[in-house]
């Protein structure tokens, strides 16, 4: 059995079977969070069309329902993985991720897509995504967040995709067929990369609860949260209410898939080249210089001038998507240096489950903000948001150099 935990332990960080791991954890990425990325798009047509009587603010509970259950649920369900492997988890999340899609298709009252879409979706997404991603630690240690960095894209391919894909369906097919469609192009995606993904570690062990409070006893992870809270919140703010913004700011249909086709795409570059340049420079300094641009971009550009025309808006929608792309993949790895290695599952745990409430706020708030002020204001909020974020990253990293600030430090 030594023999055994040799071989299991040792990290191939690459290789055939690594490598079709990471493309079936990409695959499986596409249709589950790449539709979360793209649900902006949904929520605009059902709130203009399905849910036409209700407000902004009301549709947004549905989105936000969706993506809250999404990541509040993810950090549940890694023991389940522990214990029993990738491949049953899976199997029943993409049968019942299918079934929502093809439940939402039916959907014409509120309390249906809550429960099809918001609840149904919500869940299996937490255990695609959870699986998808936690897998690739079987097979990547050193190259773990180049390689987690490129299953997320998977997400952003999805939300850049998929938007163009309803741009089409919509006129041409109606609700009922373009989702329809969306599921069965999910059903090759999940097939494909449930044949792909592989567990290599044993399974059948009980992991400890993900989630512990008492963690915030240290100061440093109260500020990733704080931060963390504020990505998540501007993040999927921005992709659920980008179209319904673009359509605010009496701009033609078109500029509302196409805005967020961009952002996506830009995303998926800030998910991977950022990991490239934090291995050489330090993650937290590298989030710490994306924070900052993207900032000074939002209030500088996007906020006074985002409303007036479109090459602006497209400007400052990538730049955007490129920094909030590196959020999401640097933010999990600067969490692995606040701790020990056997405290990360924990300090990781508590904090997405603090962000996961951020998520579940940030479309009801931006959607009232929108509809009962102007886009401006919507932006303005986001960007006094990120400010925070951008002021707990600062208190973390000094935290982490124990109060004594240094700028020429690899951290």
């Amino acid at each position: 059995m030594q023999t055994e935990g040799r071989v299991s332990w040792a990290y191939p960080e690459g290789g055939l079977e690594a490598w079709t791991c990471l493309l079936g954890s990409f695959l499986m990425m596409f249709p589950s969070f790449g539709f979360q990325t793209a649900v902006g798009s949904v929520q605009d047509y059902i709130s203009t069309n399905q849910l036409a009587t209700y407000s902004v603010r009301d549709v947004g509970w549905i989105t936000a329902i969706l993506v809250f259950l999404t990541l509040f649920l993810g950090v549940q369900v890694g023991p389940l993985f522990d214990r029993y492997g990738p491949r049953i988890l899976l199997v029943g999340g993409s049968v019942a991720n299918i079934a929502s899609y093809l439940l939402l298709a039916q959907c014409r009252k509120y309390w249906q897509f809550v429960l099809c879409f918001s609840v149904l979706g919500g869940i299996t997404s937490a255990v695609i995504t959870t699986v998808s991603i936690a897998v690739l630690s079987h097979w990547f240690n050193r190259r773990r967040a180049l390689a987690s960095g490129i299953c997320m894209g998977g997400s952003s391919a999805g939300g850049a995709i998929i938007p163009l894909l309803l741009r089409k369906l919509f006129p041409q097919l109606g609700w009922t067929w373009a989702i329809r469609t969306i599921a069965f192009m999910a059903v090759g995606c999940y097939t494909a990369g449930i044949s792909l993904v592989k567990g290599r570690l044993s399974t059948g062990h009980r992991s400890r609860a993900t989630v512990d409070l008492a963690a915030f006893r240290s100061p440093r992870l109260c500020f990733l949260a704080v931060a963390v809270f504020s990505f998540e919140f501007i993040i999927f703010g921005c992709a659920a209410l980008l179209p319904t913004y673009v359509r605010y700011a009496g701009f033609p249909l078109d500029v509302q898939f196409y805005s967020l086709t961009l952002l996506n795409s830009m995303s998926f570059l800030g998910r991977v080249l950022p990991g490239l340049a934090a291995d050489q420079l330090g993650r937290f300094n590298i989030l710490l210089a994306l924070v900052v641009m993207t900032l000074l971009v939002m209030s500088t550009v996007w906020l006074p001038f985002g409303s007036r025309d479109q090459a602006t808006l497209y400007a400052v929608v990538a730049v955007f998507g490129f920094g909030s792309g590196g959020w999401l993949s640097l933010a999990p790895v600067c969490a692995g240096q606040l701790c020990r290695t056997e405290e990360y599952g924990r300090f990781y745990g508590t904090i997405y489950s603090v962000a996961a409430f951020g998520v579940l706020l940030t479309v009801p708030v931006g959607g009232e903000l929108l509809q009962s002020t102007t886009p401006k204001v919507l932006i303005g909020f986001y960007s006094a948001v990120l400010m925070v974020g951008l002021v707990s990253v600062v208190m973390a990293r000094w935290a982490l150099l124990d109060w004594r600030w240094k700028w020429r430090v690899k951290l």
